[in-house]
């Protein structure tokens, strides 16, 4: 009996510090660490939600959005409902270890009993002995630290939520909704702000690097929904794309290294969401086709050409060298608009058909990052750049 009490003592032990250790991964650590509880948490939760929207017999758009607007915030209450119900479970081991000499209903029951008094720091059960007041104490550190971790990860959380939305906002505002690339040339260039797309450039600059660092660091965030059901980041991330890279290949205008700029921090930024969720990706070839028809390309090239903005006059080269900028980022979109069942736009580069990726729970080989990586900040004249 007593190589069981040291077995289980042991055991018990070594699963705190992997709980811990997952703690520290998914809220302390400031990087992109997968961590395997937090992501069977959100796995369990998303599967659930499946089940029940096929319940309901309805698979449209609105109600896909009405269930799964539930998705993020209960995996994150999942994820740490999991985390203290293991750490309860497994300290009530250590002290059963420590107290019992007999597997009983008593012994087990006293063990829980002294496991949730001192996470909790209820004091309602005092261990006797040194060994088991060490314990005690232990536990009621863990608790604290987990109940401090949720304080400060909750806000932090919500901050970065609440600040991507704001770029979604007022994108949907300048564009309408849904947002597409040749909406926000035009409607800028109705606005007489055409020459202040800089700004905008600028400022989605920023919205991209800090979505790539947050969707990293806290990974269901990728999963939170706009308030609004016809807002979502990806079609946000899809429209701003689709504008820089119309503007650099197709407008005959000076260039704005700021649209460069942005369309490279777009793609930096979907790549690392891409390779924390284990999207398999691989940098596109000369003359890759894409999604988008090049009938879709031309109406929009007529439209923005129809209101007076400035066009190239080869509209073929223009389509080529529009082509193999979106082939960057549009498989990239393709999967995270799946996956996060994003509403769509005309341009939008996935349906009903894309297949849905699901997150490994282990972490997902590296294979592509850098190839990937480097072909992102490559000049865009080497990739079919804009006619000049």
């Amino acid at each position: 009996m007593i190589a069981v009490r040291v077995i289980v003592g042991v055991l018990a032990v070594a699963g705190v510090a992997a709980v811990i250790a997952s703690m520290l991964r998914t809220v302390v650590v400031p990087r992109a660490v997968p961590a395997r509880l937090a992501r069977a948490a959100f796995l369990t939760v998303y599967w659930l939600l499946r089940v029940r929207l096929r319940v309901t017999g309805r698979s449209d758009y609105a109600t896909r959005d009405r269930i799964f607007a539930v998705r993020a915030p209960l995996g994150l209450f999942a994820q740490l409902t999991i985390w203290g119900v293991l750490l309860w479970l497994l300290f009530a081991a250590l002290f059963w270890s420590l107290i019992a000499s007999t597997v009983s209903s008593p012994t087990i029951s006293h063990a829980l009993e002294l496991s949730g008094s001192s996470m909790l720091t209820l004091g309602f059960d005092s261990p006797g002995g040194l060994s088991r007041q060490l314990v005690a104490f232990a536990a009621a550190g863990v608790g604290l630290t987990l109940l401090a971790l949720v304080i400060a990860y909750l806000p932090a959380l919500y901050g970065a939520f609440s600040r991507r939305e704001e770029v979604v906002t007022k994108l949907t505002v300048r564009t309408g909704a849904p947002p597409s690339g040749p909406a926000l040339l035009a409607s800028s260039w109705e606005l007489g702000r055409f020459d202040q797309l800089e700004e905008v450039w600028a400022r989605c600059e920023d919205w991209f690097i800090e979505i790539g660092e947050a969707h990293t660091t806290f990974p269901n965030l990728s999963f939170f929904r706009s308030p609004r059901a016809s807002n979502h980041w990806v079609l946000a991330s899809e429209a701003v794309l689709d504008g820089a890279a119309l503007l650099i290949t197709a407008c005959g205008v000076p260039r704005q290294s700021r649209s460069e700029l942005c369309l490279r921090a777009g793609i930096h930024a979907l790549i690392s969401i891409a390779d924390f969720l284990g999207i398999p990706h691989h940098p596109p070839g000369p003359g890759t086709e894409i999604i988008l028809s090049e009938e879709k390309f031309n109406t929009a090239f007529s439209h923005l050409q129809s209101i007076g903005v400035p066009m190239h006059d080869d509209r073929e080269s223009a389509w080529v060298a529009f082509r193999a900028l979106r082939a960057r980022y549009e498989p990239l979109l393709a999967a995270l608009g799946r996956m996060t069942d994003a509403p769509r736009s005309d341009w939008s580069s996935w349906s009903e058909d894309t297949p849905r990726h699901t997150p490994p729970l282990l972490r997902p080989r590296r294979g592509s990052r850098d190839s990937a990586g480097s072909k992102a900040t490559t000049r865009f004249g080497n990739s079919g750049g804009p006619p000049r």
